[in-house]
Parts: structure tokens; C-alpha cells; sequence
């Protein structure tokens, strides 16, 4: 997330100093030194074309893809596009879960604790919840992109998507206990 921030900044301070070509060419450069350190990382660990590959090559290939449509196209807005096509994503990812019944939440806090059936059956219910955060982020992502200042799209894309997560958070407890009370009466 920490890189994202940072890309988000470049473009918000360097659109000034910098013509669309430089910055294409900065992220497509970026990009592609994350990739090398990703795939590097990959290769220490017993590199296998898995699930891991993707997830950790994923953004950085983005990158790259977003840096030279840019430059080949001069076009600032592909440049801002790259928080939107990463939250789209994550949106895809929970409506695919959604749709399969394959919840990787449950895959996700399984590893760090041991889930009894009810906490499973509580997070499957979560995930539809999830699938309605990532869509009000993508059509706010959308929104910014397209019908604001690169100022206001700068502060959405790094304050104030942390806000509509914190507030799924809080949403997401405040289910619990609801589903907990039903639960229990």
C-alpha cells in the first residue's frame, strides 16, 4: 500500500514538473524494478507457479501495463487510473467468492485462528458485506477519477478510501453482534 501512496503523490506533485511521457516512463521503469524484487523474492522462497505468483506480480505488471499505454497514448487520466483497477480487482475477487461460495476470508483469518463452524458461517454472511464496501470504493474511485480535481482524486485515493474501509470495519463488527443476538434468541 506503501507504493501506491507514493504513486499517488508522484502524480498529484510531479503533473507540474513532469509531462505525462517522464511519468509514464518513471511507473513503467518503477514497475518493472518491483517486479525483479517481487520475482527475486519468489525465486529465495522455491519459486512454483502458484496462487503466490500472481498476487505477488499482479501490481507491478499493472503498473508497468499503466505506464506505457500512458506514454503511448499522453494520457494523464490512465495515469490515475491505477488505484481504481486495483480496487476493481479486489471487488472482482469478493464477487467471484461471493459467487463460488469459495470465501477467502475464511482462508485468510484461518491461518492466523482456528475457526469453529459458527465463526465460518458468520464470515460467509460477511463477505456480502465486503462486496458492497469494494463497490461504493470502485464507483468513488470512478467518480474522482472522472469528475474531479486531481486534488480531490489525490485525497480520495489516499485518505479517503481508508475511511469508507474503516467504516465497512466498524459495519462489519456492528454485524456481529447483531448476528450474534439473533444467534442466541
Amino acid at each position: 500500500m506503501i507504493i501506491i501512496i507514493i504513486y499517488i503523490l508522484t502524480i498529484f506533485f510531479g503533473r507540474d514538473y513532469f509531462s505525462i511521457s517522464e511519468l509514464g516512463l518513471f511507473f513503467t521503469s518503477l514497475g518493472a524494478v518491483w517486479l525483479l524484487f517481487s520475482l527475486k523474492n519468489l525465486f529465495l522462497k522455491n519459486f512454483s507457479l502458484t496462487l503466490s505468483l500472481i498476487k505477488t506480480t499482479f501490481q507491478p505488471i499493472i503498473l508497468i501495463i499503466i505506464g506505457l499505454i500512458s506514454i503511448q497514448q499522453d494520457s494523464f487520466l490512465m495515469l490515475k487510473s491505477f488505484p481504481l483497477i486495483l480496487s476493481s480487482l479486489f471487488f472482482l475477487a469478493f464477487i467471484y467468492a461471493q459467487v463460488t461460495q469459495e470465501f477467502f476470508l475464511i482462508n485468510f483469518i484461518g491461518r492466523f485462528k482456528k475457526l469453529d463452524d459458527s465463526e465460518k458461517k458468520y464470515l460467509e454472511k460477511t463477505h456480502l458485506i465486503w462486496v458492497v464496501v469494494t463497490a461504493i470504493n470502485v464507483s468513488l474511485h470512478s467518480y474522482f477519477l472522472f469528475y474531479r480535481s486531481t486534488a480531490e482524486w489525490t485525497l480520495y485515493s489516499t485518505i479517503g478510501w481508508y475511511i469508507l474501509l474503516a467504516c465497512g470495519i466498524l459495519f462489519q463488527i456492528l454485524f456481529r453482534r447483531f448476528y450474534e443476538r439473533q444467534k442466541t434468541d
